[in-house]
Protein backbone atom coordinates (compact mmCIF):
# COMPACT_ATOMS: atom_id res chain seq x y z
CA UNK A 1 0.00 0.00 0.00
CA UNK A 2 1.47 3.20 -0.76
CA UNK A 3 0.41 6.84 -0.83
CA UNK A 4 -0.39 9.13 -3.28
CA UNK A 5 -0.22 12.76 -2.35
CA UNK A 6 3.01 13.03 -3.12
CA UNK A 7 1.83 13.26 -7.05
CA UNK A 8 -0.37 16.25 -5.59
CA UNK A 9 3.05 18.29 -5.09
CA UNK A 10 4.44 17.46 -8.58
CA UNK A 11 1.47 18.01 -10.67
CA UNK A 12 0.43 21.59 -9.23
CA UNK A 13 3.59 23.55 -8.96
CA UNK A 14 4.93 22.16 -5.36
CA UNK A 15 3.31 22.55 -2.16
CA UNK A 16 0.26 24.44 -2.83
CA UNK A 17 -1.74 26.41 -0.80
CA UNK A 18 -4.66 25.81 -2.23
CA UNK A 19 -8.06 27.94 -1.17
CA UNK A 20 -9.65 24.54 0.48
CA UNK A 21 -6.23 22.19 0.29
CA UNK A 22 -8.26 19.14 1.19
CA UNK A 23 -10.23 19.89 -1.89
CA UNK A 24 -7.87 20.10 -4.05
CA UNK A 25 -5.23 17.17 -2.60
CA UNK A 26 -9.04 14.89 -2.84
CA UNK A 27 -9.51 15.68 -6.53
CA UNK A 28 -6.11 14.82 -7.66
CA UNK A 29 -6.07 11.71 -5.72
CA UNK A 30 -9.10 10.79 -7.36
CA UNK A 31 -7.45 11.39 -10.91
CA UNK A 32 -4.16 9.80 -9.66
CA UNK A 33 -6.03 6.58 -8.48
CA UNK A 34 -7.59 6.62 -12.28
CA UNK A 35 -4.56 7.35 -13.81
CA UNK A 36 -2.54 4.39 -11.52
CA UNK A 37 -5.35 1.86 -12.96
CA UNK A 38 -3.93 2.11 -16.32
CA UNK A 39 -0.44 3.01 -15.54
CA UNK A 40 0.74 0.78 -12.29
CA UNK A 41 3.97 1.89 -10.30
CA UNK A 42 5.98 -0.94 -8.21
CA UNK A 43 8.26 -0.21 -5.24
CA UNK A 44 11.11 0.43 -7.07
CA UNK A 45 8.86 2.91 -9.04
CA UNK A 46 8.35 5.16 -6.09
CA UNK A 47 11.84 5.03 -4.18
CA UNK A 48 13.08 6.41 -7.61
CA UNK A 49 10.78 9.16 -7.36
CA UNK A 50 11.41 9.79 -3.85
CA UNK A 51 14.76 10.93 -5.24
CA UNK A 52 13.81 13.14 -8.23
CA UNK A 53 14.31 10.89 -10.54
CA UNK A 54 11.83 9.70 -12.64
CA UNK A 55 13.57 6.97 -14.19
CA UNK A 56 13.04 5.49 -17.66
CA UNK A 57 10.34 3.40 -17.10
CA UNK A 58 7.27 4.13 -20.03
CA UNK A 59 4.14 3.37 -17.40
CA UNK A 60 5.58 5.98 -14.65
CA UNK A 61 6.05 8.52 -17.54
CA UNK A 62 2.81 7.67 -19.03
CA UNK A 63 1.15 7.82 -15.07
CA UNK A 64 2.53 11.55 -15.30
CA UNK A 65 1.12 12.00 -18.38
CA UNK A 66 -2.33 11.07 -17.58
CA UNK A 67 -2.05 12.89 -14.74
CA UNK A 68 -0.92 16.22 -15.64
CA UNK A 69 -3.55 15.92 -18.89
CA UNK A 70 -6.45 15.39 -16.24
CA UNK A 71 -5.38 18.35 -14.30
CA UNK A 72 -5.37 20.51 -17.44
CA UNK A 73 -1.41 21.22 -17.26
CA UNK A 74 -0.85 19.08 -20.33
CA UNK A 75 -3.20 19.26 -23.06
CA UNK A 76 -4.50 16.86 -25.43
CA UNK A 77 -1.50 16.52 -28.17
CA UNK A 78 1.09 15.50 -24.97
CA UNK A 79 2.04 19.66 -24.97
CA UNK A 80 2.60 21.88 -21.51
CA UNK A 81 -0.63 23.52 -21.80
CA UNK A 82 1.16 27.24 -20.29
CA UNK A 83 -2.00 29.37 -20.73
CA UNK A 84 -4.21 26.55 -18.38
CA UNK A 85 -0.47 26.13 -16.12
CA UNK A 86 -0.55 29.69 -15.43
CA UNK A 87 -4.67 30.28 -14.29
CA UNK A 88 -4.73 27.44 -12.61
CA UNK A 89 -1.15 28.88 -10.94
CA UNK A 90 -3.18 32.42 -10.43
CA UNK A 91 -6.43 30.44 -8.95
CA UNK A 92 -4.39 29.31 -5.96
CA UNK A 93 -1.84 31.61 -6.11
CA UNK A 94 -3.97 34.99 -6.40
CA UNK A 95 -3.83 35.73 -2.36
CA UNK A 96 0.07 35.35 -1.80
CA UNK A 97 2.20 37.18 -4.81
CA UNK A 98 5.66 35.81 -3.95
CA UNK A 99 4.42 32.20 -4.49
CA UNK A 100 2.41 33.94 -7.59
CA UNK A 101 5.74 34.79 -9.27
CA UNK A 102 7.43 31.70 -8.53
CA UNK A 103 4.67 29.75 -10.33
CA UNK A 104 4.85 32.18 -13.12
CA UNK A 105 8.58 31.75 -13.08
CA UNK A 106 7.95 28.05 -12.88
CA UNK A 107 6.12 27.85 -16.10
CA UNK A 108 8.08 30.13 -17.96
CA UNK A 109 11.33 28.29 -17.07
CA UNK A 110 9.24 24.65 -17.90
CA UNK A 111 7.56 25.82 -21.33
CA UNK A 112 10.51 24.54 -23.06
CA UNK A 113 9.57 20.94 -22.73
CA UNK A 114 6.92 22.13 -25.86
CA UNK A 115 10.48 22.31 -28.16
CA UNK A 116 12.30 19.20 -27.21
CA UNK A 117 11.93 16.50 -29.47
CA UNK A 118 9.87 13.47 -28.03
CA UNK A 119 9.16 9.96 -29.43
CA UNK A 120 5.96 9.14 -28.38
CA UNK A 121 3.84 11.67 -30.62
CA UNK A 122 0.80 12.89 -28.47
CA UNK A 123 0.66 10.46 -25.66
CA UNK A 124 3.09 13.10 -23.90
CA UNK A 125 4.56 10.15 -21.58
CA UNK A 126 8.15 11.53 -22.82
CA UNK A 127 7.75 15.20 -22.59
CA UNK A 128 5.73 14.25 -18.69
CA UNK A 129 9.14 12.93 -17.86
CA UNK A 130 10.79 15.93 -19.30
CA UNK A 131 8.04 17.97 -17.26
CA UNK A 132 8.62 16.06 -14.24
CA UNK A 133 12.61 16.81 -14.13
CA UNK A 134 12.10 20.44 -15.05
CA UNK A 135 9.99 20.84 -12.23
CA UNK A 136 11.87 18.74 -9.73
CA UNK A 137 15.01 21.34 -10.92
CA UNK A 138 12.77 24.96 -10.24
CA UNK A 139 10.93 24.04 -7.56
CA UNK A 140 13.54 22.09 -5.19
CA UNK A 141 10.53 22.20 -2.78
CA UNK A 142 8.80 19.48 -4.33
CA UNK A 143 11.86 17.00 -3.35
CA UNK A 144 11.14 18.23 0.31
CA UNK A 145 7.18 17.43 -0.24
CA UNK A 146 7.80 13.52 -1.60
CA UNK A 147 9.11 13.17 1.78
CA UNK A 148 6.91 15.34 4.17
CA UNK A 149 3.76 13.58 2.18
CA UNK A 150 4.68 10.51 1.43
CA UNK A 151 3.32 7.82 4.11
CA UNK A 152 0.82 10.36 5.27
CA UNK A 153 -1.82 7.82 4.68
CA UNK A 154 -2.60 4.59 2.12
CA UNK A 155 -4.80 4.56 -0.55
CA UNK A 156 -4.30 2.42 -2.71
CA UNK A 157 -1.98 -0.77 -3.43
CA UNK A 158 0.24 -0.64 -6.24
CA UNK A 159 1.52 -2.97 -8.79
Amino acid sequence: MYVLKFFACIVLIGCIKAKTLDDLKNNYLEMIVKCTSKYPITDEDLELLKTGDMGDKESTKCLFACVYKKTGMMDDKGMLDVDQTNKIVQTYFSDNSEELKKGLAYTEACKSVNDAPVTDGDRGCDRAALLFKCTTENLPAVKYCFFLELNDETIMPLA
